[in-house]
This record gives C-alpha cells, sequence and structure tokens, in this order.
C-alpha cells in the first residue's frame, strides 16, 4: 500500500496521519467526515484498512492533514 500521492507522501503516510488526527482531535468521527467531505463510513473504513481512499482524495486528505499539522 506504498501508492504515491504528492511528493513523497504515501498513502500509508496519509492514513497513519488520518488515524492519529481521528484519536486526538475533540470530534466525533461524524465531524472528521464532513470535514473530509466523506461519509462517516467511509472514514471507518479508511481508519479499519478495509477500503483505502481512492488516488483522487489522497490529495486532499494530504492537504487538509497538512493544514492541521498532521503531515
Amino acid at each position: 500500500m506504498k501508492t504515491e500521492t504528492t511528493g513523497s507522501v504515501t498513502t500509508e503516510d496519509v492514513l497513519n496521519a488520518l488515524g492519529r488526527y481521528a484519536r486526538e482531535a475533540n470530534e466525533s468521527d461524524r465531524q472528521t467526515a464532513v470535514q473530509l467531505g466523506v461519509s462517516r463510513l467511509t472514514l471507518k473504513a479508511w481508519l479499519r484498512g478495509v477500503d483505502p481512499p481512492q488516488r483522487c482524495l489522497l490529495a486532499r486528505l494530504a492537504g487538509f492533514l497538512r493544514r492541521v499539522g498532521y503531515l
């Protein structure tokens, strides 16, 4: 699961950062999902590693995680 995104950030890097954000943010899964523009079920699938985000969403996730200081 070492798919490249922007620069040298991998899918694994993005998902690890998203997991840290989800654990540390003072918000519900639903709130996090709304911020990311995805459903709560999609967010949960990403966090469980069941269904990684599509390549087109990785840059958006990476951008969000950079803005909030997790990447």
